[in-house]
């Protein structure tokens, strides 16, 4: 009796420990705010550019040098300075080796580097084949051809990203996003993001021409090639789920959400109303709507002249065809691939492209598709 009681107490005790400590360490951490993660990071689109701004606000409250002038300024930071410019146009193959805040206009010719951060106060154009750390610009943003963003670029106004850019990570705007051929990002965000070869009003969607396999139920008891009822369950709330790959050619109607376990793929004209989910590969035909979300454990296309208003989600490559239009009202789409991503031309975004390898504006004529080439990858 007496060696369950010794016993009791020791383990009381320890249980007791193992709260004193966690309760003391709450204790001692409540109310502080951790200098290791801003939350806004995962939180804001933008978050390094507004980030950026707010830093360098604060900074250029610090004295300025006595060997200021009122065209250029300087300000130090540690071991940081900060040089200040009215406007600043650069001639080809400057080498800048501290950080710029350009009050008014900026202006560089090609083959310039920038070693390290640059804030405009206006427009920005920067020149051919030029190299910068970042940029945050308030006006209209223009990188010219074969421009590389070691970081990120944030632009208030109009983003042009001319051919064959490269941004390593994140390209923002609060205007537009306009995409050239050849060039990528990690990620782009704009209430519009755009390719080249624009066109509006290509195709109308209209699906009264073709056969329709309605789903998850079928209309009638004919025989559909490509797809057999009895892999077909219901799970509950709404949503069916089918076995095996289910590969139709014919238009498809999607009222409920669907999983599929194996690739999806419908034809032209279709009309996915409800949120789609497949293990394998998903094809969206040509012309077709989609106002629910898709989520693809391995590649997705969506075809040419496919308008959708949801998330768009790949674990493998994700490729927009070209004349893809993204558009929801009142809240921006997104498309995420944990693999590359290509967007074809006269492709329109509003919101979001982002990929966990990078985003790339694929060189192609308008009638690309028409072409061998097309032929050959469909």
């Amino acid at each position: 009796m007496l060696a369950f009681l010794l016993f009791g107490l020791i383990f009381s005790f320890v249980y007791y420990l193992h709260f004193h400590f966690a309760f003391s360490t709450y204790n001692r951490l409540k109310g502080e705010k951790s200098t290791e993660l801003d939350t806004g990071y995962v939180r804001l689109e933008d978050y390094f550019g507004q980030s950026f701004r707010n830093k360098m606000a604060e900074w250029l409250k610090l004295p300025k040098d006595p060997s200021s002038s009122p065209m250029l300024s300087m300000v130090e930071k540690g071991a940081e300075r900060i040089y200040i410019s009215k406007e600043a146009n650069y001639p080809s193959s400057h080498e800048e080796r501290e950080m710029l805040v350009v009050e008014g206009d900026f202006l560089c010719g090609a083959g310039c580097n920038f070693e390290k951060e640059l804030m405009v106060r206006q427009d920005c154009v920067i020149g051919p084949s030029t190299e910068i750390q970042a940029l945050a610009v308030d006006g209209m943003t223009r990188l010219h051809q074969g421009t590389k963003v070691r970081r990120w670029v944030d632009s208030n106004g109009f983003l042009d990203i001319r051919g064959n850019c490269r941004i390593q990570s994140r390209a923002t705007s609060r205007s537009a996003i306009r995409f050239g051929p050849g060039s990528q990002a990690q990620s782009l965000f704009a209430p519009e993001v755009s390719t080249q070869g624009r066109r509006e009003g290509e195709w109308t969607w209209s699906n009264d021409e073709h056969p329709v396999l309605e789903l998850p139920v079928p209309a009638n008891d004919e025989k559909i090639p490509g797809f057999n009822p009895d892999r077909l369950r219901y799970q509950g709330g709404g949503c069916y789920r089918y076995d095996g790959d289910l590969r139709v050619d014919m238009a498809v109607h999607l009222s409920k959400s669907l999983i599929v376990r194996g690739d999806f793929q419908c034809s032209k004209s279709s009309y996915i109303e409800a949120d789609l989910k497949a293990t394998g590969d998903v094809f969206i035909g040509d012309d077709s709507i989609v106002k629910g979300n898709v989520v693809a454990q391995g590649h997705l296309t969506l075809g040419r002249a496919v308008f959708f208003q949801g998330l768009l989600y790949s674990g493998g490559s994700l490729r927009l065809r070209h004349g893809v239009r993204g558009l929801r009202e009142g809240l921006p789409v997104a498309a995420y691939s944990a693999g590359p991503m290509f967007v074809e031309s006269n492709c329109v975004i509003n919101g979001k492209l982002s990929s966990g390898k990078f985003v790339k504006a694929l060189v192609t004529p308008v009638d690309w598709f028409e072409t061998e080439i097309w032929k050959s990858n469909s």
